[in-house]
C-alpha cells in the first residue's frame, strides 16, 4: 500500500499543479520517484505501477460504462453501434438470446478479464525473477532513479505501438483465426468470439492462452527487446489499455480519426466473428486486403470531410496572401509619405 500510494504519477496528478511552477513539479516528480525507487523493491515498483495502470485505465472506466449501460439503457443504446445487442446487462454483449447457450454474463467476462491481468502481471515478474535471480543479469525492464529523456520516451513509445501492431495482425490473423483450428484459435473462439457485440469488459477477456498471446506478448516483447525505462513502459501501457477500453466500448460515439477508426473496426471485427480487421490500426489490414468495412485511408478522409479540413486550409491560405498584400500596400504607402516630407 505505501507503494501505492507513493507512486509519483499519482503525486503529480494530485498535487496543485496552480501553486508550482514546471521546472518544480519535474522536481517533486524526481525526488518522488527516486525516493520510491531507492525504498522499494524493483519488482514490487513495477507491479504496482501495473496494478495502478490497469485499475485507472481499464478496470474503473469499464464499470462506468457498465453502470451507466444497466442504470440508463434507453439513452445508451441510441449510442451503441449494434443498439441493444451491446448492452451487456441486457443481452450479455451477444446478438439475440438463442444464438449462444454459453453466452457469458458481464460478471464472468470481468472475472476472467481480471484473471488474465493478473496471469499476465505475474509473468511479468516471473520474468523479471528470470534475469535478476536465475540468470543473474540486469532487469528486463529499465528501473532507476534517472528519469528518460522526451526523446526517449518519444523514440520507445512509437516503435513500441509499431511493433505492437505487426506482432497482433500477424498473431490475430495466423495463430488466432488460422484456417486450421489449433489450440489458440479454439479458444479465442470459445470466449472471445462469443461476444459479438462488444463492451469495455470484452477488451481483457479470452482464454488465457490466447490472452497472453495476444495482448501481453505484442505489448512487452519490444520493452524488453529495447529494455524500456519503466516509466516508459508504464506510459506506453497506460495508452495502450485506455485504447482497448474506449475501441471495445461498442460506442459508436469514440472521438477522433485513430480512435474513431480503431472502434468501428473491432467492432465489425467481432461482429463477423473475426473474419478481418486483425490489428487496430489498420494499415496492415490495408496491406494485406484484410479490411471489412471503411479502412485507415477512409477513416482520414471522413475526419478531414467532417471537419472541411481542405476549406478550411484553402481559406487560411488565402487570408495569408490577403493580409500579404496589405502589409505590401501599407509599407508602400508609408514610403510615398516619407518622401513627399
Amino acid at each position: 500500500m505505501d507503494a501505492l500510494l507513493s507512486l509519483p504519477i499519482l503525486g503529480y496528478f494530485l498535487m496543485p499543479v496552480s501553486t508550482y511552477g514546471t521546472s518544480l513539479n519535474l522536481l517533486f516528480f524526481y525526488m518522488t520517484w527516486s525516493t520510491l525507487v531507492l525504498s522499494q523493491p524493483p519488482l514490487g515498483v513495477e507491479v504496482v505501477g501495473i496494478l495502478v495502470v490497469r485499475l485507472f485505465f481499464f478496470l474503473a472506466p469499464a464499470l462506468l460504462f457498465l453502470l451507466f449501460d444497466s442504470i440508463v439503457p434507453s439513452l445508451a443504446v441510441g449510442l451503441k453501434t449494434q443498439d441493444a445487442p451491446a448492452l451487456p446487462t441486457r443481452a450479455g454483449g451477444i446478438h439475440g438470446a438463442k444464438k449462444s447457450k454459453r453466452r457469458p454474463q458481464w460478471y464472468s467476462v470481468l472475472g476472467i478479464s481480471l484473471l488474465n491481468i493478473c496471469l499476465s502481471i505475474a509473468l511479468q515478474a516471473a520474468v523479471e525473477l528470470l534475469f535478476t535471480k536465475a540468470l543473474k543479469i540486469r532487469s528486463a525492464l529499465k528501473i532507476t532513479t534517472t528519469l528518460p529523456m522526451p526523446w526517449s520516451i518519444a523514440k520507445d513509445v512509437t516503435r513500441g505501438l509499431v511493433l505492437r501492431e505487426i506482432l497482433q495482425y500477424y498473431i490475430h490473423r495466423f495463430i488466432l483465426h488460422s484456417k486450421s483450428p489449433n489450440f489458440f484459435s479454439k479458444r479465442h473462439g470459445a470466449y472471445f468470439h462469443v461476444v459479438t457485440a462488444p463492451y469495455s469488459l470484452v477488451a481483457h477477456y479470452d482464454h488465457p492462452a490466447s490472452y497472453l498471446l495476444f495482448r501481453f506478448i505484442p505489448t512487452y516483447l519490444p520493452s524488453i527487446i529495447f529494455r524500456t525505462h519503466l516509466l516508459t513502459y508504464l506510459l506506453l501501457l497506460s495508452m495502450i489499455t485506455l485504447e482497448e477500453t474506449l475501441t471495445l466500448s461498442g460506442y459508436s460515439c469514440v472521438p477522433g480519426i485513430i480512435l474513431g477508426g480503431i472502434t468501428r473496426r473491432q467492432d465489425l471485427h467481432s461482429e463477423c466473428l473475426g473474419k478481418g480487421n486483425f490489428a487496430p490500426w489498420g494499415l496492415l489490414d490495408w496491406l494485406h486486403g484484410t479490411g471489412i468495412g471503411p479502412g485507415i485511408i477512409e477513416d482520414v478522409k471522413d475526419e478531414a470531410e467532417k471537419h472541411h479540413l481542405a476549406e478550411r486550409t484553402g481559406n487560411a491560405w488565402e487570408d495569408a496572401k490577403k493580409d500579404g498584400r496589405d502589409g505590401v500596400r501599407a509599407l508602400k504607402g508609408r514610403k510615398r509619405g516619407v518622401k513627399k516630407t
